[in-house]
């Protein structure tokens, strides 16, 4: 034992694998405790079922993934010790050791790449027979069904100055000077900080003095921890970089919106395996995984040892697994040229043997590695005839390729390119705020490492304070540091063609010759290829296989990297659970004013976004009833309620909207949409001007808080005198409709209701209460909006309803609202409506103003106006005995072509009617379609007027 190990042998632990009772101890991990136990193989690959080992230990490969405490897909390798943790093995039957499935393959022959596409679509019933099969087989863990007892989930928000992403030599130095410089600095850190030092024993020059790795990462620590200005998260991933400097972080459970204004990339490298025939036996473990295991967790991975190498590191870390009592049997160095370091000396003389210009040719075993078959090979990589021979040893160590975790540079706009100094990809062209440091540019000796953390750590402090700095000073520093720097590791192209088991993939067991037969079928672009054989498309996201993959495109293709370049990297950068992305399964309640009034009388109270709102109170049938021929009242406090005040009000509605504002008349109110600049609709609502410079604007109840947001960044970019207020908390409403609701007005208000026109706005006193009339007709009858103080919400209820009792006037809830805006055709943005929907395929043509200069999304809409979109939104009638559901199938001609936004069944009417979206051609009044439910086709027509009131004269 030694200062760098993490467990607590005072502190066994009890755990269960399959079931099975297992030793562990504290601060082991799943992967580390079963290791120790002697298992070898973790889990079933994804196509053939090949067992699988321990690979990286990091997290990057697929070959540890278990299930554990009831969540599928977890790295064992990532997951902490606990006491009576249950771990079960996945995808494998009916046991991990004893998999019948592993029959599969012997008929690889059969299951070339792509063969689902090439043999199960000539005959339907073919592909229903083998797609449950398929499915069942090859699927990775299995969703637990049921309600969770216990929810843990949280989301978290934070603001800091620079973040630094990953705690490494060079992150830790970064936050450091970033610090010095005055910079608030967050630190975050996928596992504990100090990166490979955490587990290396080499010794390093740090400050004058010769020590172990894992000292020099504890000394840079300690000068962390003790500044106040940084903050750090250990256990947390960045999961991605998006616009505006967000940085979600995962936490355990919680999810962390982080904002910064500089991001320092410093996530390191990764190591990656060489490909040689049964290169994912279990036994075949990457040199970084082996020395983890050995200092992080006291755990010794094998016997007998044969080191793959082709860089100085491997020498080190065979020489510290010697040390840690394993054999050594040969060290295989794949460059031509002697090694002649100082460690390479210290092999040699404890007898270790160290062929130069040799490499493993093939792993044999069947279930575990037990030993290698190598031969010599040239300064390219080609096998020397006659040279091979077989090495026993039960343990593989690989230390020949490294991979910058660059996918957060990726994603924030910087490219990779091919460096010639260094040997491998690293990242060019930085965007302002985003800076990179350490390993992930190809930096390998410390005194690099936190050289190129002092300049970035710096230049992140200064670019918060000037957003013009230049950025060409630091990075021609780093890129002096780089081009200083050299070759770290050799590069190791694929040896040997035509293998069956020269593995690329290990997430969907894409082999050599897949990718090679994808080339020949004209998959040749590396995009494609990755579509086409699902490489890097698994658990690792190309961690493993993204560089081998590019490697033998390039090869089969013959272009250099830069021509094949590399996939794309889109986050989230590691899994994150459903539960993570939904939050906290409490939510913020609204309640209007009235909500205890509902809850005495309604029969159902529904959750409407974050508002409670009554769903019904008798029937919908008795509440359309009360509308259509007396009145009825219902609570419509959730509207978005806005006021907009200043002298440019009319300017900044006019910019807004896609109608004039600014020609309309105080006292008159209009209906209006909100566009986006592709001329999609966003909400819509009511404006209603009280004064030259002052308007009432209703929103939709899920979206005023983003209205309210999109005015106020309107009004400070145009730099126009505009005050946006938000008031829905304050004002509480209620809609009065039917053709006896100006009679019930009349007895408590100071108006004349006579002379109260349709689409007009008064300020009037009801019942003594100060109130907002607007004239409208959402429901399709004579109505009135009253807004008022939200404090007299259950005084004008009552009274309202007292006043109106002797003309049937009776409360009706949400349901049959939707029924009665149905009827009339009236959409509902969101449910009508997507994301894509603009006015022209909405069948709402007269909402826009193209006489208006400007607005947004003129453009993208006078394009439209002329160019018809693929979909249009249809009325339909429908005399069905089956039960219509939103979201309902459209059938034209035998096939699926579009889909029901809204339907409800009008006991008035006596049918069903709706709205639906299809194809264009198919959208002229009178035509038939054909709407699914039930397994039925059921016959419809399409009709383009309301289905109530065609002519609106109930509304005047």
């Amino acid at each position: 034992p030694h200062e760098c190990q993490q467990v607590n042998h005072q502190h066994p632990m009890t755990f269960y694998f399959d079931g099975e009772p297992v030793r562990a101890l504290a601060g082991d991990t799943v992967a580390s405790a079963l290791y120790a136990s002697g298992r070898r193989v973790f889990s079933r690959s994804f196509k053939y079922h090949r067992p699988r080992g321990l690979l990286c230990c990091s997290g990057d490969c697929p070959n540890c993934i278990m299930e554990i405490d009831g969540r599928p897909n977890v790295r064992a390798c990532r997951t902490s010790m606990h006491e009576n943790l249950q771990a079960v093995s996945q995808h494998a039957w009916p046991s991990l050791d004893h998999d019948v499935l592993r029959v599969v393959e012997s008929f690889d022959r059969f299951l070339p790449i792509g063969f689902y596409y090439k043999t199960l679509y000539k005959r339907r019933l073919l592909w229903k027979i083998a797609e449950p099969v398929i499915r069942r087989m090859a699927g990775l863990g299995r969703v637990r069904g049921g309600t969770p007892t216990h929810w843990p989930y949280e989301h978290r928000y934070e603001y800091t100055d620079v973040m630094v992403v990953g705690a490494g030599p060079a992150g830790m130095e970064a936050a450091r000077h970033a610090s010095a410089a005055g910079a608030s600095v967050l630190l975050v850190e996928s596992e504990q900080l100090g990166g490979h030092l955490r587990f290396e024993t080499r010794p390093y020059i740090y400050e004058g003095a010769e020590r172990p790795g894992y000292a020099v990462g504890r000394t840079i620590e300690q000068g962390l921890l003790a500044n106040s200005n940084i903050r750090i998260f250990t256990g947390a991933t960045a999961l991605g970089s998006y616009e505006g400097g967000l940085v979600p972080i995962l936490q355990g459970e919680t999810l962390i919106h982080v904002r910064t204004r500089a991001l320092v990339v410093a996530t390191g490298c990764h190591q990656y395996p060489p490909v040689f025939r049964n290169n994912d036996l279990p036994g075949v473990m990457l040199s970084r995984a082996a020395l983890r295991l050995i200092h992080l967790f006291a755990v010794r991975p094998g016997k007998r040892a044969v080191m793959m190498t082709a860089n100085e590191e491997g020498y080190s870390a065979a020489l510290e697994s010697l040390r840690a009592g394993i054999d050594i049997a040969e060290v295989l160095d794949v460059r031509v040229e002697p090694c002649a370091t100082r460690v390479a000396s210290e092999l040699r003389a404890a007898g270790v043997r160290i062929t130069p210009g040799s490499a493993i040719r093939e792993a044999l075993g069947s279930r575990t590695v037990s030993g290698v078959r190598v031969g010599l090979v040239n300064s390219e990589m080609q096998p020397v005839a006659g040279s091979e021979r077989i090495v026993t040893c039960d343990l593989v160590l690989l230390s020949t390729g490294w991979q910058g975790n660059a996918a957060l540079l990726l994603q924030a706009g910087c490219q990779l390119e091919l460096h010639r100094d260094i040997g491998h990809p690293v990242p060019t062209h930085l965007p302002p705020g985003v800076f990179a440091a350490g390993e992930v540019l190809g930096l390998c000796s410390l005194p690099e490492i936190l050289q190129s953390g002092r300049i970035v750590g710096q230049a992140a402090a200064k670019s918060v304070e000037d957003a013009n700095l230049d950025s060409s000073i630091w990075w021609n520093e780093i890129q002096q540091l780089c081009s200083q720097a050299g070759a770290r590791s050799k590069d190791v192209t694929i040896p040997v063609a035509g293998q069956r088991k020269n593995f690329i993939c290990l997430c969907e067991d894409v082999v050599e010759n897949d990718l090679r037969q994808g080339v020949q079928e004209g998959f040749d672009e590396i995009e494609t290829l990755k579509r086409y054989s699902t490489a890097s498309m698994g658990p690792c996201q190309g961690r493993m296989c993204s560089r081998n993959s590019a490697e033998v495109c390039r090869l089969a293709t013959r272009r250099d990297f830069g021509a094949v370049g590399m996939t794309t990297a889109r986050p989230p950068i590691c899994p994150v659970p459903l539960g993570a992305l939904a939050g906290p399964e409490f939510h913020p309640v609204k309640r209007t004013s009235m909500h205890y009034k509902h809850v005495a009388s309604a029969d159902t109270i529904m959750d409407m976004g974050v508002w409670k709102r009554p769903f019904v109170y008798t029937t919908v049938s008795d509440e359309q009833d009360a509308v259509r021929n007396h009145a009825g009242l219902i609570d419509v406090s959730t509207l978005g309620k806005l006021v907009i005040k200043g002298k440019d009000a009319p300017l900044l509605l006019d910019k807004v909207y896609t109608h004039w504002f600014s020609r309309l008349e105080p006292g008159r109110m209009r209906y209006g949409v909100i566009c986006d600049d592709a001329g999609s609709i966003l909400d819509d609502g009511t404006v209603a001007r009280i004064a030259a410079d002052h308007y009432y604007i209703t929103t939709s109840t899920g979206n005023v808080d983003f209205v309210e947001q999109w005015m106020k960044w309107w009004a400070v970019g145009t730099g126009w005198c505009v005050h946006v207020l938000n008031v829905t908390a304050g004002m509480a409403a209620v809609n009065v409709a039917g053709p006896k609701a100006r009679d019930i007005l009349a007895r408590i208000t100071d108006l004349d209701m006579s002379v109260f026109p349709y689409m007009a706005c008064r300020e009037a006193t009801v019942a003594g209460v100060p109130a907002l009339l607007l004239r409208v007709g959402f429901v399709g009858e004579t109505g009135w909006e009253i807004h008022f103080p939200a404090e007299y919400g259950e005084y004008l209820w009552d009274l309202l309803l007292e006043t109106g009792k002797d003309l049937r006037l009776r409360p009706f809830g949400v349901e049959t609202q939707r029924l009665l805006r149905l009827e009339k055709k009236h959409i509902i943005v969101g449910q009508d409506t997507d994301a894509l929907s603009n006015p022209y395929d909405s069948d709402m043509k007269w909402v826009v103003r193209l006489d208006k200069s400007d607005f947004i999304g003129r453009h993208a809409l006078a394009n439209l106006q002329s160019k018809p979109g693929p979909n249009r939104l249809i009325g339909f009638e429908c005399i069905a005995r089956a039960c219509l559901l939103d979201g309902n199938a459209v059938v034209i001609a035998g096939k699926l072509a579009g889909r029901i936004t809204s339907v409800r069944f009008s006991p008035q009417l006596k049918k069903y009617i709706g709205m639906a979206w299809v194809p264009t051609e198919y959208s002229t009044p009178g035509t038939a379609i054909g709407l699914h439910a039930d397994g039925i086709v059921h016959p419809a027509v399409i009709s383009d007027k309301p289905f109530y009131d065609p002519e609106g004269i109930r509304l005047k």
